[in-house]
């Protein structure tokens, strides 16, 4: 298996981070959708329109229509299939492994530099997360420059049901693919997304550091 960490920049960043608190500025990163922007969308919509998009995770293939045939804001447009990436998922070859040390420095890089990353087959554990109907893996520690709550986190996709897992105290183990969906937040109002299609995630004894610091 290759193991690929980030080089000397990005530690030097993650010692410049403390608390949870980035020092990054948001708007030097306008075209990535954030989760701010998608729950300011949400906030816009109508209860149906929420109750929809939550319940579909926001993630489709084709553009959402209700029955008059208007767009629903906001969705992720996917270019994937997850079962049938399942298949052929690569596990014993994996690109990228996630292990306890520079657990930030990696996500911070999958952040910044995702070009250097799209799809990329990774493995990493982490709390069981969900915020504002979304899915998360992550640890606690000091956050990255799209992290909120205390956590170093990255979001997934997934087909799986998640009903007996509980946030903040499940403790997985995820297996995907890095991708880049289409967020769209509003007419005319798009960017990329970056996020786990997660082809598997499965919940183990708890087998590792909670609280990362690097």
């Amino acid at each position: 298996m290759r193991i690929l960490y980030p080089f000397l920049p990005l530690l030097i960043l993650a010692a410049a981070i403390s608390g949870c608190s980035t020092g990054i500025s948001r708007e030097k990163y306008p075209a990535v959708v954030s989760r701010k922007e998608l729950s300011s969308a949400q906030a816009a919509s109508t209860p149906t329109q929420r109750q929809n998009a939550e319940s579909d995770r926001l993630f489709c293939e084709n553009i959402p229509r209700d029955a008059a045939g208007n767009v629903k804001y906001p969705y992720f447009q996917i270019h994937y299939n997850i079962k049938k990436d399942r298949v052929s998922f690569p596990y014993d070859h994996l690109d990228i492994i996630v292990g306890d040390h520079h657990y930030m420095t990696q996500i911070n890089d999958w952040y910044m530099n995702f070009k250097d990353y799209a799809d990329k087959t990774v493995m990493l554990e982490g709390y069981f997360l969900t915020i504002n109907g979304h899915l998360f893996i992550g640890r606690n520690g000091p956050s990255c420059p799209y992290c909120t709550g205390g956590y170093v986190d990255f979001e997934f996709n997934s087909d799986q049901d998640f009903s007996e897992y509980t946030s903040g105290a499940t403790w997985i183990r995820l297996y995907g693919i890095l991708r880049e969906a289409t967020g769209h937040t509003g007419p005319g109002l798009s960017g990329p997304f970056y996020h786990l299609e997660a082809v598997k995630v499965e919940k183990i004894p708890y087998s590792g550091k909670g609280t990362i610091t690097d």
